[in-house]
Protein backbone atom coordinates (compact mmCIF):
# COMPACT_ATOMS: atom_id res chain seq x y z
CA UNK A 1 0.00 0.00 0.00
CA UNK A 2 2.84 2.43 0.84
CA UNK A 3 4.54 1.70 -2.48
CA UNK A 4 1.34 2.34 -4.42
CA UNK A 5 0.75 5.63 -2.63
CA UNK A 6 4.32 6.73 -3.30
CA UNK A 7 4.05 5.99 -7.02
CA UNK A 8 0.68 7.74 -7.23
CA UNK A 9 2.10 10.78 -5.41
CA UNK A 10 5.14 10.92 -7.74
CA UNK A 11 2.92 10.69 -10.84
CA UNK A 12 0.60 13.39 -9.53
CA UNK A 13 3.58 15.65 -8.79
CA UNK A 14 4.93 15.25 -12.33
CA UNK A 15 1.54 16.00 -13.88
CA UNK A 16 1.07 19.07 -11.68
CA UNK A 17 4.54 20.32 -12.58
CA UNK A 18 3.84 19.99 -16.29
CA UNK A 19 0.53 21.80 -15.94
CA UNK A 20 2.23 24.65 -14.08
CA UNK A 21 4.92 24.90 -16.74
CA UNK A 22 2.28 24.94 -19.48
CA UNK A 23 0.35 27.72 -17.77
CA UNK A 24 3.51 29.82 -17.59
CA UNK A 25 3.80 29.86 -21.36
CA UNK A 26 6.78 27.52 -21.66
CA UNK A 27 6.71 25.17 -24.63
CA UNK A 28 7.07 21.56 -23.46
CA UNK A 29 5.97 18.97 -26.05
CA UNK A 30 3.12 19.60 -28.43
CA UNK A 31 0.21 18.38 -26.23
CA UNK A 32 -1.35 17.21 -29.57
CA UNK A 33 -2.06 20.86 -30.23
CA UNK A 34 -2.18 23.13 -33.22
CA UNK A 35 0.81 25.37 -33.86
CA UNK A 36 0.99 28.82 -35.40
CA UNK A 37 4.20 30.69 -36.15
CA UNK A 38 4.86 34.21 -37.33
CA UNK A 39 7.96 36.35 -37.88
CA UNK A 40 8.43 39.95 -36.83
CA UNK A 41 11.27 42.21 -38.00
CA UNK A 42 12.24 45.41 -36.22
CA UNK A 43 15.12 47.85 -36.30
CA UNK A 44 16.54 50.53 -34.02
CA UNK A 45 19.65 52.75 -34.04
CA UNK A 46 22.53 51.44 -31.92
CA UNK A 47 25.73 53.42 -31.53
CA UNK A 48 29.06 51.61 -31.35
CA UNK A 49 30.03 50.89 -27.75
CA UNK A 50 26.43 50.55 -26.58
CA UNK A 51 24.89 47.59 -24.75
CA UNK A 52 22.29 45.22 -26.14
CA UNK A 53 20.07 43.49 -23.56
CA UNK A 54 17.94 40.67 -25.00
CA UNK A 55 15.39 38.81 -22.87
CA UNK A 56 13.00 35.93 -23.52
CA UNK A 57 11.21 33.53 -21.19
CA UNK A 58 11.12 30.68 -23.69
CA UNK A 59 13.14 30.70 -26.89
CA UNK A 60 16.65 31.00 -28.23
CA UNK A 61 18.75 34.16 -28.62
CA UNK A 62 21.40 34.67 -31.30
CA UNK A 63 23.47 37.87 -31.46
CA UNK A 64 26.13 38.55 -34.10
CA UNK A 65 28.28 41.60 -34.70
CA UNK A 66 28.59 43.05 -38.21
CA UNK A 67 29.51 46.22 -40.08
CA UNK A 68 26.16 47.90 -39.44
CA UNK A 69 24.94 50.97 -37.55
CA UNK A 70 21.56 49.61 -36.42
CA UNK A 71 20.20 46.79 -34.33
CA UNK A 72 18.26 44.45 -36.59
CA UNK A 73 15.93 41.96 -34.91
CA UNK A 74 14.14 38.99 -36.42
CA UNK A 75 11.75 37.51 -33.86
CA UNK A 76 10.16 34.12 -34.43
CA UNK A 77 6.95 33.72 -32.43
CA UNK A 78 5.59 30.21 -31.99
CA UNK A 79 2.25 29.61 -30.27
CA UNK A 80 0.42 26.38 -29.43
CA UNK A 81 -3.24 25.93 -28.50
CA UNK A 82 -6.05 23.38 -28.93
CA UNK A 83 -6.99 24.99 -32.26
CA UNK A 84 -5.00 26.74 -34.96
CA UNK A 85 -7.27 29.76 -34.73
CA UNK A 86 -6.53 30.19 -31.03
CA UNK A 87 -2.80 29.61 -31.61
CA UNK A 88 -2.85 32.37 -34.22
CA UNK A 89 -4.66 34.73 -31.84
CA UNK A 90 -2.04 34.11 -29.16
CA UNK A 91 0.87 34.65 -31.57
CA UNK A 92 -0.60 37.90 -32.89
CA UNK A 93 -1.00 39.26 -29.36
CA UNK A 94 2.76 39.02 -28.74
CA UNK A 95 4.38 42.43 -28.99
CA UNK A 96 8.13 42.66 -29.71
CA UNK A 97 9.60 45.82 -28.20
CA UNK A 98 12.93 47.61 -28.67
CA UNK A 99 13.42 50.14 -25.86
CA UNK A 100 16.43 52.44 -25.57
CA UNK A 101 17.52 53.95 -22.24
CA UNK A 102 20.84 55.75 -22.18
CA UNK A 103 23.39 53.51 -23.91
CA UNK A 104 21.35 50.33 -23.46
CA UNK A 105 18.90 48.92 -25.99
CA UNK A 106 16.57 46.26 -24.59
CA UNK A 107 14.89 43.69 -26.83
CA UNK A 108 12.00 41.80 -25.28
CA UNK A 109 8.51 40.48 -25.96
CA UNK A 110 5.24 41.22 -24.21
CA UNK A 111 3.00 38.15 -24.09
CA UNK A 112 -0.71 37.73 -23.32
CA UNK A 113 -1.90 35.83 -20.27
CA UNK A 114 -2.33 32.18 -21.21
CA UNK A 115 -4.79 29.54 -20.08
CA UNK A 116 -3.70 26.01 -19.27
CA UNK A 117 -2.31 23.93 -22.16
CA UNK A 118 -1.41 27.04 -24.14
CA UNK A 119 2.15 28.09 -24.76
CA UNK A 120 4.19 30.65 -26.64
CA UNK A 121 7.89 31.04 -27.31
CA UNK A 122 9.82 33.94 -28.81
CA UNK A 123 13.28 33.44 -30.35
CA UNK A 124 15.49 36.36 -31.41
CA UNK A 125 18.06 36.52 -34.18
CA UNK A 126 19.84 39.86 -33.78
CA UNK A 127 22.51 41.67 -35.77
CA UNK A 128 24.32 44.59 -34.11
CA UNK A 129 27.38 46.79 -34.71
CA UNK A 130 30.53 44.83 -33.96
CA UNK A 131 31.47 47.24 -31.13
CA UNK A 132 28.59 46.19 -28.87
CA UNK A 133 28.31 44.75 -25.36
CA UNK A 134 25.77 41.92 -25.17
CA UNK A 135 23.66 40.74 -22.22
CA UNK A 136 21.28 37.88 -23.04
CA UNK A 137 18.86 36.00 -20.79
CA UNK A 138 16.55 33.09 -21.58
CA UNK A 139 14.67 30.88 -19.14
CA UNK A 140 14.33 28.01 -21.62
CA UNK A 141 16.44 28.22 -24.75
CA UNK A 142 19.94 28.33 -26.19
CA UNK A 143 22.15 31.42 -26.52
CA UNK A 144 24.70 32.20 -29.25
CA UNK A 145 27.03 35.20 -29.32
CA UNK A 146 29.57 35.89 -32.06
CA UNK A 147 31.90 38.50 -33.55
CA UNK A 148 31.67 41.21 -30.88
CA UNK A 149 34.21 43.77 -29.67
CA UNK A 150 32.71 44.15 -26.22
CA UNK A 151 31.78 42.25 -23.08
CA UNK A 152 29.45 39.26 -23.39
CA UNK A 153 27.04 37.89 -20.81
CA UNK A 154 24.69 34.98 -21.33
CA UNK A 155 22.40 33.16 -18.90
CA UNK A 156 19.79 30.47 -19.45
CA UNK A 157 18.05 28.11 -17.07
CA UNK A 158 17.89 25.33 -19.63
CA UNK A 159 19.86 25.39 -22.85
CA UNK A 160 23.33 25.43 -24.36
CA UNK A 161 25.51 28.53 -24.74
CA UNK A 162 27.95 29.01 -27.64
CA UNK A 163 30.28 31.99 -27.91
CA UNK A 164 32.90 32.71 -30.59
CA UNK A 165 35.14 35.63 -31.55
CA UNK A 166 34.64 37.95 -28.59
CA UNK A 167 37.01 40.78 -27.62
CA UNK A 168 35.97 41.49 -24.04
CA UNK A 169 35.23 39.94 -20.68
CA UNK A 170 32.82 37.04 -20.93
CA UNK A 171 30.43 35.50 -18.36
CA UNK A 172 28.24 32.54 -19.33
CA UNK A 173 25.93 30.55 -17.07
CA UNK A 174 23.44 27.75 -17.69
CA UNK A 175 21.65 25.48 -15.24
CA UNK A 176 21.13 22.61 -17.68
CA UNK A 177 23.27 22.56 -20.79
CA UNK A 178 26.77 22.79 -22.20
CA UNK A 179 28.87 25.94 -22.59
CA UNK A 180 31.36 26.40 -25.44
CA UNK A 181 33.68 29.38 -25.72
CA UNK A 182 36.18 29.86 -28.55
CA UNK A 183 38.45 32.68 -29.73
CA UNK A 184 37.82 35.00 -26.79
CA UNK A 185 40.15 37.64 -25.34
CA UNK A 186 39.20 39.57 -22.22
CA UNK A 187 40.24 40.37 -18.71
CA UNK A 188 37.98 37.66 -17.27
CA UNK A 189 36.31 34.60 -18.83
CA UNK A 190 33.83 32.76 -16.59
CA UNK A 191 31.86 29.68 -17.66
CA UNK A 192 29.44 27.85 -15.36
CA UNK A 193 26.95 25.01 -15.72
CA UNK A 194 25.00 23.17 -13.05
CA UNK A 195 24.73 20.16 -15.36
CA UNK A 196 26.71 20.16 -18.58
CA UNK A 197 30.16 20.12 -20.14
CA UNK A 198 32.39 23.20 -20.48
CA UNK A 199 34.75 23.86 -23.39
CA UNK A 200 37.17 26.78 -23.75
CA UNK A 201 39.60 27.07 -26.68
CA UNK A 202 41.89 29.86 -27.85
CA UNK A 203 41.35 32.05 -24.80
CA UNK A 204 43.36 35.04 -23.57
CA UNK A 205 42.65 36.22 -20.04
CA UNK A 206 41.94 34.79 -16.59
CA UNK A 207 39.75 31.70 -16.85
CA UNK A 208 37.23 30.33 -14.34
CA UNK A 209 35.28 27.22 -15.37
CA UNK A 210 32.94 25.42 -12.99
CA UNK A 211 30.40 22.63 -13.54
CA UNK A 212 28.57 20.39 -11.12
CA UNK A 213 28.03 17.50 -13.53
CA UNK A 214 30.11 17.45 -16.69
CA UNK A 215 33.58 17.48 -18.18
CA UNK A 216 35.89 20.49 -18.52
CA UNK A 217 38.07 20.87 -21.62
CA UNK A 218 40.53 23.73 -22.18
CA UNK A 219 43.05 24.26 -24.98
CA UNK A 220 45.30 27.16 -25.94
CA UNK A 221 44.83 29.32 -22.84
CA UNK A 222 47.10 32.27 -22.00
CA UNK A 223 47.53 35.64 -20.25
CA UNK A 224 45.92 34.98 -16.87
CA UNK A 225 45.21 32.58 -14.03
CA UNK A 226 43.32 29.33 -14.64
CA UNK A 227 40.81 27.79 -12.25
CA UNK A 228 38.88 24.67 -13.27
CA UNK A 229 36.37 22.75 -11.16
CA UNK A 230 34.02 19.83 -11.74
CA UNK A 231 32.01 18.04 -9.07
CA UNK A 232 31.72 15.02 -11.36
CA UNK A 233 33.66 14.92 -14.60
CA UNK A 234 37.02 14.71 -16.35
CA UNK A 235 39.26 17.78 -16.64
CA UNK A 236 41.50 18.18 -19.70
CA UNK A 237 43.93 21.10 -20.06
CA UNK A 238 46.49 21.48 -22.86
CA UNK A 239 48.76 24.14 -24.35
CA UNK A 240 48.34 26.68 -21.56
CA UNK A 241 50.50 29.47 -20.14
CA UNK A 242 49.37 31.25 -16.97
CA UNK A 243 50.15 32.70 -13.58
CA UNK A 244 48.51 30.17 -11.26
CA UNK A 245 46.68 27.04 -12.37
CA UNK A 246 44.24 25.23 -10.05
CA UNK A 247 42.19 22.23 -11.25
CA UNK A 248 39.91 20.18 -8.99
CA UNK A 249 37.46 17.38 -9.72
CA UNK A 250 35.52 15.38 -7.17
CA UNK A 251 34.90 12.37 -9.42
CA UNK A 252 37.01 12.12 -12.54
CA UNK A 253 40.51 12.13 -13.95
CA UNK A 254 42.76 15.08 -14.79
CA UNK A 255 44.85 15.10 -17.97
CA UNK A 256 47.23 17.95 -18.86
CA UNK A 257 49.78 18.60 -21.58
CA UNK A 258 52.17 21.48 -22.29
CA UNK A 259 51.63 23.69 -19.24
CA UNK A 260 53.77 26.66 -18.24
CA UNK A 261 53.18 29.03 -15.33
CA UNK A 262 54.14 30.13 -11.84
CA UNK A 263 52.30 27.37 -9.97
CA UNK A 264 50.30 24.25 -10.83
CA UNK A 265 47.86 22.54 -8.44
CA UNK A 266 45.87 19.51 -9.58
CA UNK A 267 43.57 17.46 -7.32
CA UNK A 268 41.06 14.67 -7.81
CA UNK A 269 39.02 13.16 -5.00
CA UNK A 270 38.62 10.00 -7.05
CA UNK A 271 40.53 9.65 -10.31
CA UNK A 272 43.94 9.44 -11.95
CA UNK A 273 46.18 12.40 -12.79
CA UNK A 274 48.35 12.48 -15.93
CA UNK A 275 50.75 15.35 -16.57
CA UNK A 276 52.93 15.60 -19.68
CA UNK A 277 55.44 18.44 -20.11
CA UNK A 278 54.79 20.97 -17.37
CA UNK A 279 56.93 23.84 -16.13
CA UNK A 280 56.35 25.93 -12.99
CA UNK A 281 58.08 27.07 -9.82
CA UNK A 282 55.86 24.72 -7.82
CA UNK A 283 53.86 21.69 -8.96
CA UNK A 284 51.43 19.94 -6.63
CA UNK A 285 49.33 16.93 -7.67
CA UNK A 286 47.13 14.83 -5.42
CA UNK A 287 44.37 12.25 -5.59
CA UNK A 288 42.51 10.31 -2.96
CA UNK A 289 42.03 7.26 -5.19
CA UNK A 290 44.01 6.97 -8.40
CA UNK A 291 47.36 6.83 -10.13
CA UNK A 292 49.66 9.81 -10.65
CA UNK A 293 51.82 9.95 -13.77
CA UNK A 294 53.96 13.07 -14.37
CA UNK A 295 56.37 13.06 -17.29
CA UNK A 296 58.90 15.72 -18.26
CA UNK A 297 58.10 18.14 -15.48
CA UNK A 298 60.27 21.15 -14.64
CA UNK A 299 59.95 22.60 -11.15
CA UNK A 300 61.98 23.51 -8.10
CA UNK A 301 59.30 22.24 -5.73
CA UNK A 302 57.22 19.10 -6.44
CA UNK A 303 54.55 17.49 -4.28
CA UNK A 304 52.67 14.33 -5.27
CA UNK A 305 50.28 12.39 -3.02
CA UNK A 306 47.90 9.52 -3.64
CA UNK A 307 45.67 7.79 -1.11
CA UNK A 308 45.73 4.63 -3.23
CA UNK A 309 47.69 4.35 -6.46
CA UNK A 310 51.12 4.19 -8.08
CA UNK A 311 53.14 7.37 -8.59
CA UNK A 312 55.49 7.76 -11.56
CA UNK A 313 57.45 11.02 -11.92
CA UNK A 314 60.11 11.95 -14.47
CA UNK A 315 61.94 15.28 -14.15
CA UNK A 316 63.06 17.06 -17.29
CA UNK A 317 66.63 18.01 -18.17
CA UNK A 318 65.82 21.59 -17.14
CA UNK A 319 64.73 20.75 -13.60
CA UNK A 320 67.00 22.39 -10.98
CA UNK A 321 69.61 20.02 -9.52
CA UNK A 322 68.56 21.06 -6.01
CA UNK A 323 64.89 20.17 -6.43
CA UNK A 324 62.68 19.58 -3.38
CA UNK A 325 60.25 16.70 -3.87
CA UNK A 326 57.70 15.19 -1.47
CA UNK A 327 56.12 12.04 -2.91
CA UNK A 328 53.85 9.74 -0.91
CA UNK A 329 51.22 7.04 -1.50
CA UNK A 330 49.44 4.81 0.95
CA UNK A 331 49.00 1.84 -1.40
CA UNK A 332 51.18 1.74 -4.50
CA UNK A 333 54.71 1.90 -5.85
CA UNK A 334 56.81 5.02 -6.50
CA UNK A 335 59.10 5.49 -9.50
CA UNK A 336 61.05 8.77 -9.45
CA UNK A 337 63.50 9.90 -12.14
CA UNK A 338 65.56 12.69 -10.57
CA UNK A 339 66.95 15.61 -12.59
CA UNK A 340 70.50 15.38 -13.93
CA UNK A 341 73.16 16.03 -11.29
CA UNK A 342 70.69 16.02 -8.41
CA UNK A 343 72.36 17.15 -5.21
CA UNK A 344 70.83 16.97 -1.75
CA UNK A 345 69.30 14.78 0.94
CA UNK A 346 67.51 11.51 0.17
CA UNK A 347 64.88 9.87 2.39
CA UNK A 348 63.25 6.68 1.05
CA UNK A 349 60.79 4.66 3.13
CA UNK A 350 58.37 1.78 2.62
CA UNK A 351 56.52 -0.36 5.17
CA UNK A 352 55.85 -3.29 2.81
CA UNK A 353 58.02 -3.41 -0.31
CA UNK A 354 61.53 -2.98 -1.65
CA UNK A 355 63.76 0.06 -2.29
CA UNK A 356 66.01 0.40 -5.31
CA UNK A 357 68.26 3.33 -6.23
CA UNK A 358 70.29 3.75 -9.42
CA UNK A 359 72.00 6.80 -7.90
CA UNK A 360 75.03 6.66 -5.64
CA UNK A 361 73.79 7.52 -2.16
CA UNK A 362 76.08 8.21 0.75
CA UNK A 363 74.18 6.55 3.58
CA UNK A 364 73.71 8.16 6.99
CA UNK A 365 72.08 6.84 10.15
CA UNK A 366 70.69 3.33 10.55
CA UNK A 367 70.68 1.13 7.42
CA UNK A 368 67.49 -0.82 6.63
CA UNK A 369 65.96 -2.54 3.60
CA UNK A 370 62.79 -0.56 4.27
CA UNK A 371 64.33 2.83 4.99
CA UNK A 372 67.27 4.58 3.35
CA UNK A 373 68.60 7.97 4.40
CA UNK A 374 71.60 9.65 2.88
CA UNK A 375 72.98 12.29 0.56
CA UNK A 376 73.80 12.71 -3.07
CA UNK A 377 76.38 15.45 -3.55
CA UNK A 378 76.59 18.53 -1.34
CA UNK A 379 73.56 20.49 -2.51
CA UNK A 380 70.46 21.67 -0.66
CA UNK A 381 67.93 19.59 -2.58
CA UNK A 382 65.69 17.03 -0.93
CA UNK A 383 63.89 13.88 -2.07
CA UNK A 384 61.38 12.30 0.30
CA UNK A 385 59.67 9.25 -1.17
CA UNK A 386 57.37 7.18 1.03
CA UNK A 387 54.79 4.41 0.60
CA UNK A 388 52.98 2.28 3.13
CA UNK A 389 52.69 -0.68 0.77
CA UNK A 390 54.75 -0.81 -2.42
CA UNK A 391 58.22 -0.58 -3.91
CA UNK A 392 60.33 2.55 -4.40
CA UNK A 393 62.66 3.16 -7.33
CA UNK A 394 64.83 6.23 -7.78
CA UNK A 395 66.69 6.82 -11.02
Amino acid sequence: MKTYRLKRWALSSCVCSLLVIGSCGIEIGDWSQAKYERTVQQQAPLAAGSTLAAETAAGSISVAGADVTDCNVVATISARAPTEEEAQQIAEQVNVKLESVGQTLTVRAEKPHLKSNRSVSVSFKITVPKQTNAECTSSYGSIELANLDGSAKGKTSSGSINVTDIQGSTELNTSYGSVTCRNVAGQSIKLKSSSGSLTAENIKGSVLLETSYGSVTCKNISDGDIKLKSSSGKITLSKASFGDCDAHTSYGSIVTDELKGDSIRLHSDSGSINVTTASASTIGVSTSYGRINCQQITAGDVTARSGSGNIDITCSQLTPAEITAEVATSYGSIDFAAPPNFSGQVDLKTSYGSIRTDLAVTLTGEISKKHIQGRIGDGKGRLHLETSSGSITIR
